[in-house]
């Protein structure tokens, strides 16, 4: 069956239905509006802007999903200038196009959530501007899932015709990127039931590459990485890092650091063989009590508290204790940095204004230091 159509204008309900529904999805302080500007008020001093670094060079920044177009360059503004202030030197833009559910045979952009052109130009420019290198992620989303769906079950009527429209979703992207010096792109994002059909894959990458010089890579499960056989074709190896480090709430940082090494070993085994860095598309734990034990579900226990504020805390110092001083490991971005006011009320992904935006800074602080003295070294003979 050959589609008849491939791109759908959205009529207004369902663009505003669809805004309305990620913008509700979104991490961060439930209720509050998208386009609010945030109450953050940082403690500490800005780090310095730094000149842009190499696309060959360590990506280590935050993301930033944009939910709603209307307002986003003004976002971007506050958005970007906090992450830099940081000490970040990359941001990672997500941005969704919707399918209705799993079995559905089209999907579109809707304008209400993706940014124009024109203004994903000014945000480029922002994060650049800020000494921000940019890795932009489109993603799929279900408007309208059915029971438990996501983006990983996809089975559409026809997989020519799936792909055909992907190819088209993603240029539309690749040449966005391609004018905005973008250096990064994902060309996929947790895919899961697509990562079978490699030859389709092939075919898609080549095409994107046709249009944008920059680097590629696809951001995998962290459990179904192994299965993918088109790393070969991309620049980096993209992964969500939410494994299960624990079975109860609370758990020491030396537990946590216990329970990295097996999965390090692991990973790093695998990379040899296939030769590429790893990017860490998704580090992340929720201020929540449990937050160890299931990363990836942010309805775990959406209770602020003290002890989930420290938990945070521990994951993020066990990861970076864990993959300090790894070569292997070409980039890791920290899930996610929103708008939202975040501190001690927050229970989401957020680090911001928690004491996990401490170790964050010190990290980046860190990571600095160690770039300059490496440069010193060089320069010194």
């Amino acid at each position: 069956m050959v589609m008849n159509v491939v791109w759908k204008v959205v009529v207004l309900a369902c663009v505003v239905g669809a805004a309305v529904w990620w913008a509700g999805t979104e991490p961060g302080a439930p209720g509050k509006a998208v386009g609010e500007a945030s109450a953050y008020a940082p403690l500490f001093p800005p780090a310095p802007r730094q000149p842009l670094l190499g696309l060959d060079e360590a990506y280590h920044g935050l993301a930033w999903p944009i939910h709603q177009s209307h307002g986003c360059v003004a976002r971007a503004t506050r958005i970007l200038g906090q992450v830099a202030d940081l000490g970040a030197d990359t941001v990672l833009i997500a941005n969704a196009g919707y399918q209705e559910h799993a079995g559905s045979e089209a999907f579109q952009i809707d304008p209400a959530v993706t940014p124009s052109p024109a203004q994903w130009q000014q945000i480029f420019k922002i994060a650049h501007d800020n000494g921000l290198r940019v890795i932009l992620m489109p993603i799929i989303l279900l408007s309208d899932p059915r029971g438990t769906e996501w983006r990983g079950v996809i089975t559409p009527p026809s997989w020519d015709d799936w792909f055909e429209q992907y190819r088209q979703f993603l240029l539309h992207f690749a040449r966005i990127a391609a004018r905005g010096r973008v250096e990064v792109l994902m060309v996929g994002s947790e895919l899961v039931s697509t990562e079978k059909y490699t030859d389709q894959w092939r075919r898609v990458i080549r095409e994107i590459r046709r249009v944008f010089s920059g680097k590629l890579s696809y951001s995998a499960n962290w459990d179904h990485y192994k299965v993918i056989e088109f790393w070969d074709d991309l620049d980096l190896v993209g992964m969500t890092s939410y494994y299960k480090l624990s079975s109860d709430p609370n758990p020491s940082l030396e537990s946590l650091i216990q329970a990295w090494k097996p999965i390090k070993r692991g990973l790093l085994r695998w990379q040899q063989r296939i030769g590429k860095p790893l990017l860490f598309t998704e580090v992340g734990w929720c201020s929540q009590e449990g937050a160890s034990i299931e990363p990836w579900n942010y309805y775990y226990r959406q209770t602020p508290t003290e002890a989930g504020l420290q938990e945070q805390r521990r994951c993020y110092l066990a990861f970076m204790e864990t993959f300090k001083n790894t070569p292997q490991v070409g980039g890791t971005i920290w899930w996610e940095w929103t708008d939202s006011p975040g501190g001690g009320q927050d229970f989401n992904y957020t680090p911001k204004g928690k004491p996990a935006e401490v170790a964050l800074r010190d990290w980046f602080r860190t990571i600095r230091q160690q770039r300059r003295a490496a440069a010193a070294s060089c320069g010194g003979g």
